[in-house]
């Protein structure tokens, strides 16, 4: 290197970036107590942030350890459900080859269709009661027509005490 542009470089370094390296320092010094004061009061924050980041992370963890039996478990229910498709589609192909097609089983009454039913019984069910037929002349007591009205029949309703 030509001496000159040494001399010069090394001016510009005594000039200009020890004078700020020097200052840098300076402030270092003044602000370290300042700077250890604010760490010391932090650290339990710093302590429970790191503590929450380790419990955030640990079911991720967990899973990579589980990695494999993941993998084994997703091949097995693909490898299960094509094995599935595969005997279901060639029992119905041997099914309909031989002619086994189960007959359709006739379908049963509808809950509608049951209701109604029951009710039309009952309404003739109640034409033809005896206790109300012309010929009958029972007293309603003896007919069973009434309901008895007695303790038995009757409802017992209990109130609730609170002794606050």
């Amino acid at each position: 290197m030509n001496p000159a542009v040494a001399f010069l470089w090394a001016v510009l370094y005594y000039l200009l970036v020890l004078p700020v390296y020097a200052l840098l320092q300076l402030l270092l010094v003044a602000v370290s107590p300042v700077w250890h004061g604010t760490r010391f009061v932090l650290l339990p924050f710093f302590h429970l942030g790191h503590f929450m980041s380790q419990a955030a992370m640990l079911p991720f963890r967990t899973l990579a350890k589980l990695e494999t039996l993941y993998v084994y478990l997703g091949v097995a229910g693909i490898v299960g459900i094509i094995a599935g498709c595969i005997l279901y589609f060639f029992s119905s192909f041997i099914q309909s080859a031989l002619n086994l097609e189960s007959p359709d089983r006739p379908v049963g009454r509808t809950p509608a269709e049951y209701r109604a039913a029951r009710q039309k019984r009952k309404s003739m069910q109640d034409y033809n009661d005896p206790a109300v037929s012309i010929g009958n002349f029972k007293p309603m007591r003896q007919s069973g027509v009434l309901r008895q009205r007695n303790l038995l029949s009757q409802t017992i309703l209990e109130e609730d005490t609170s002794e606050s």
